[in-house]
């Protein structure tokens, strides 16, 4: 005999995961409105962060930097980000051009974060690296 109605989730499970839901819809909102803020202008030359789409290929993406007149410097973790550097103004502009979705300036954290930890960039030390 069974003592009532089973559901597949009990209401406590069910309204903790409506919670997390609601919760990432909220962050994915939020890290989508900053890295639109933090993108940089069409105008803006230097070394940034060059991000194409997911699955991009390596050559493709060598080949879009050079197109819009800078120079690739390494790719990172996420395959599909390259570190990028431009002398003339506009490179920006002519990377998206060029298939970028955008572009980003320095970034006041290292490439590893883990829950609420974060590693900060130490300019001074990376500065004073030189390969050998």
């Amino acid at each position: 005999m069974s003592d009532g109605p089973s559901s597949p989730l009990p209401i406590g499970h069910g309204l903790a995961a409506a919670l997390l839901g609601g919760i990432l819809l909220v962050w994915a909102g939020l890290m989508g409105l900053s890295l639109q803020r933090a993108a940089l202008p069409d105008t803006t030359d230097g070394l940034m962060l060059a991000v194409f789409s997911p699955g991009t290929g390596d050559d493709e993406a060598l080949a879009a930097m050079v197109r819009a007149g800078g120079e690739p410097v390494r790719p990172t973790w996420l395959g599909f980000a390259w570190v990028a550097r431009g002398v003339e103004p506009g490179f920006v502009g002519r990377l998206k051009a060029e298939g970028a979705l955008a572009a980003f300036g320095e970034l006041p954290v290292g490439p590893t974060l883990g829950g609420c930890t974060a590693t900060p960039v130490d300019t001074a030390r990376i500065a004073a690296t030189r390969l050998q």
